[in-house]
């Protein structure tokens, strides 16, 4: 029987607009009528989660911060793992150095070392180019503009940085020239502590060392005395492996997903564009027989 149902939201929940489609609502209704919890698991934070949450009247709980952070449906804070401030600054140190635009997501809004204007711009090309966004929706008023980018505020001291109170969530670094991003990660490789990976080649998240989505899902699970078998993830990218590898009895990857999470998967469904969501979630709630 499945009693919890977490799910990565871009690229699995979400259309390429980042939509839910009529047929995945009501999948997501199904489960709720039969009190099954909902969870939606990204590598956002609350602040750029909680628009889509009110639009869509979703009620639900969420692992933020690709695993830095779980709360409940009403926001409380359950679980968290932030990163060590002082590995976060040989983070931004290396950063720098490599003169990357990054934003530094924290409990206290969004920064950066680099020229918040630039950042944003950078920021925003990106969309433009990889995802075809239009300048506008990041404008007032669009359907972006709560995006961190828009949001920034610099930071001149970081030994000072660190002392104020708040949390580092993680630090997301981005850049058009895919050589700098890969020099990054070389680099990265040798640092202790923490958790990185990229949604596509352009760009790097960076977290504490056990900051992971299905790392942080399983001490819910524990919490909420739910078995393995009794809990069903869905992903596409590469920051939702971790799922896939705890929890992988029911684990559903869309025909958009990277090649590495079709290959581990239980089983691959409909891309995103095709209801892939809906799709599971009928396909295993039938099989069980939990009609």
């Amino acid at each position: 029987m499945i009693r919890l149902v977490a799910t990565d939201l871009d690229g699995t929940l979400f259309d390429n607009l980042s939509r839910i489609s009529p047929a995945n609502r009501r999948a997501i209704q199904r489960l709720q009528d039969k009190g099954i919890t909902f969870t939606i698991a990204s590598g956002r934070d609350y602040t750029t989660v909680l628009p889509t949450l009110e639009k869509y009247s979703l009620h639900c709980e969420a692992i933020l911060g690709n695993g830095s952070q779980y709360i409940d449906a009403d926001g409380n804070l359950i679980l968290s793992c932030y990163m060590d401030k002082s590995i976060f600054l040989r983070v931004i140190d290396l950063l720098n150095q490599y003169r990357q635009y990054y934003m530094i997501f924290t409990t206290d809004g969004f920064y950066t070392g680099c020229d918040p204007q630039a950042a944003k711009e950078a920021f925003i090309e990106r969309g433009i180019q990889r995802f075809h966004r239009t300048m506008d929706e990041y404008l007032p008023g669009g359907n972006l503009a709560y995006m961190p980018c828009n949001h920034l505020v610099p930071v001149e001291d970081f030994h000072e940085f660190i002392t104020r109170d708040l949390e580092i969530i993680k630090v997301e670094a981005f850049n058009m020239e895919t050589s700098a991003i890969t020099a990054v990660k070389h680099r990265l490789k040798e640092m202790d502590g923490i958790a990185y990976l990229s949604s596509f080649d352009d760009n790097i998240e960076v977290t504490d060392a056990h900051a992971q989505k299905g790392l942080i899902l399983q001490k819910v699970a524990e919490m909420k005395g739910l078995k393995r078998d009794e809990v069903m993830v869905l992903g596409d990218g590469m920051n939702d492996i971790s799922l896939f590898e705890c929890f992988p009895d029911w684990s559903f990857a869309p025909a958009n997903a990277a090649p590495m999470l079709r290959a581990i998967a239980h089983q691959v469904v409909s891309s995103n564009l095709k209801d892939g969501f809906a799709e599971a979630v009928n396909l295993v709630l039938d099989q069980l027989g939990q009609e």
